[in-house]
């Protein structure tokens, strides 16, 4: 990278290079050594910079802390960039990639999507940025910097990166954030436009809807990417039909006529016709897809939302659970609860809240079945998956099925089935991931003992329903305030049929 500077095509910050010599020129300014440039520890000031501030006592330790968390991640991407397979390379090999990655979540205690990422950029860290990341070893640059590098420059090819790195490397620290942020944007700016960009990373192949993580207060996102002029125009008609509907609504109070596009009546109710938000997102929702007369599959699960009795009952405020994992208000619970045409009974022990298996003899599970396994784990039953099982997952027998002799073992009951994600099956399948049920205790959520590649292994217990042991919690609690209030009623009776003899 040495001649990159006599490159004229290279995007390298001049400005950044002229601070940086005029830096390490200045007699005891920040990043020099006491006594360089004839400097000397009783003569060399202290120049106060974003890199060195003078900060109060009790914020010293708070820098010292960002100094050593850059020399963390420096480390921690050293010790996993071993770890990354790379899908480019001939000896690729996707289900022993996948074993590894599951091994790193497991060390990391993170989600596999987590680890892939993080291992993505262990690998970029050394082989992309290796002018860069010796600025993080040394706590120089700070890791919240390091981090918005690799997250701004996802798209860019090796290459490019070199550019990156090479411009990176010589900027100095005495920056601020703001103008770091500017010097990476403009950095980019320029090496995009002098390389055509791949296929996949255009506006236009990057049209894609996405569910985004569901938030814990019962609020989803869905977002929708694509090149600027289709989202606009589609902004731009939802517009124009959410206010011709509002303009409907307002001529249906006028006119003393049932409003258009009212599906919850809060329209008719309020006499207010809706915001032009909530309109769009009606008109999203009720939308009709046209799938070019292709027949689409009835859904393998029905929609589960768990509600404790209680919560229906409006007795409780414990929140009800979509699809295992989402929380949602006790109030939209009871709501949906109410609009459900058909209630399933969820049997789950009172005391752990452990769901209570359903038998079978066969090979092929029930829906019944199903439907447990999919309460006992939202998610593939692998740690680290987060793949809904709700989308695309297999059943799978834990110990294999005896398709000659059933009875030998390898039952289709719910103690030895498990959902796994399609990948995950394969690679059960392939012997790298290898689980064992383990003996457990009625009532009691089980365990899995699962082996990875046979180098990592971990026991992972079952999901279990939350919300029924505080509520037999409230219940119990309930009753012992019952049967202390009978019980005083039977002393203060009992002192007026017997009332204790004078002291005197």
């Amino acid at each position: 990278m040495g001649d990159l500077r006599n490159d004229a095509n290279v995007p390298f910050d001049e400005d950044a290079a002229g601070e940086d010599s005029a830096r390490s020129a200045r007699p005891g300014a920040v990043g020099s050594t006491p006594g360089e440039a004839g400097g000397s520890p009783s003569d060399a000031p202290t120049v106060p910079s974003p890199a060195t501030p003078v900060l109060p006592p009790h914020l010293q330790p708070v820098h010292a802390a960002s100094i050593q968390e850059s020399r963390r991640l420096a480390a921690r991407f050293t010790a996993l960039a071993p770890s990354f397979h790379d899908p480019e390379s001939e000896d690729y090999d996707e289900d022993a990639a996948e074993a590894e990655l599951l091994s790193v979540a497991l060390a990391l205690r993170c989600t596999r999507t987590v680890a892939d990422r993080i291992l993505r950029d262990a690998h970029i860290a050394l082989t992309q940025l290796p002018l860069t990341l010796p600025r993080l070893e040394c706590g120089e640059f700070p890791a919240a910097w390091f981090d918005r590098i690799l997250r701004r420059t996802r798209h860019l090819t090796a290459h490019q990166m070199g550019f990156v790195d090479a411009a990176a490397s010589r900027w100095p620290a005495t920056l601020t954030t703001e103008q770091f942020h500017h010097r990476l944007s403009q950095l980019l700016g320029r090496v995009e436009s002098q390389q055509e960009m791949p296929t996949h990373l255009t506006p236009e192949g990057r049209r894609r809807v996405e569910l985004l993580p569901t938030r814990d207060d019962g609020v989803g996102c869905l977002r929708v990417t694509g090149p600027a002029p289709e989202i606009l125009a589609l902004a731009q008609r939802l517009d124009s039909a959410a206010r011709a509907i509002q303009a409907a609504q307002r001529h249906a109070f006028e006119a003393g006529e049932v409003p258009p596009l009212d599906p919850r009546g809060t329209v008719a109710e309020t006499a207010t016709p809706a915001s032009l938000a909530l309109i769009q997102y009606d008109l999203l929702g009720g939308a009709a897809f046209d799938t070019d007369g292709f027949h689409i599959p009835e859904p393998r699960f029905r929609l589960n939302i768990t509600v404790p009795v209680l919560t229906v009952l409006g007795a409780s405020q414990e929140p009800g659970m979509l699809e295992g994992t989402i929380p949602i208000p006790a109030a939209m619970a009871r709501e949906l609860a109410g609009q459900s045409q058909t209630w399933y009974r969820v049997l789950t022990d009172a005391c752990s809240g452990a769901f209570l298996p359903l038998p079978a003899k066969r090979y092929t599970p029930t829906r019944a079945m199903l439907e447990h396994l999919r309460l006992r784990n939202a998610t593939c039953a692998v740690p680290g998956c987060t793949r809904s099982t709700s989308w695309a997952s297999e059943a799978d027998h834990i110990q294999e099925y005896d398709h000659g002799d059933p009875n030998s073992g390898g039952l289709t009951e719910i103690e030895n089935l498990h959902l796994l994600c399609w990948q995950h099956h394969r690679a059960k399948t392939a012997g790298l991931l290898d689980p064992t049920r383990l003996p457990c205790t009625p009532g009691l959520p089980g365990l899995t003992s699962w082996s990875i590649r046979d180098r990592v292994s971990v026991i992972v217990r079952d999901n279990e329903d939350l919300a029924t042991p505080h509520t037999v919690q409230q219940l119990m609690d309930s009753w012992t305030r019952y049967q202390a209030r009978i019980e005083a009623r039977r002393r203060a009776l009992e002192r007026r049929k017997n009332p204790p003899e004078p002291p005197f």
